[in-house]
């Protein structure tokens, strides 16, 4: 079974951005620079403290 991801986002909880990568490599960041997404659909980083940003990704599961 492997997951697939749907959305790659998070919302930073110091400014409220909601960024999302699209593409591998797509590296955004919010705009007060405290959390960072990449990866697209091909994998979740994060960096950042964790306790910076809420996860929004959606994945589901397929066989």
């Amino acid at each position: 079974m492997s997951t697939k991801i749907i959305h790659n986002r998070i919302k930073c909880l110091k400014c409220g951005d909601v960024i999302e990568s699209f593409t591998v490599h797509d590296f955004k960041s919010c705009s007060c620079g405290a959390c960072f997404v990449d990866g697209g659909k091909e994998y979740l980083r994060r960096l950042g403290n964790r306790g910076d940003w809420e996860e929004l990704s959606e994945t589901v599961e397929e066989e």
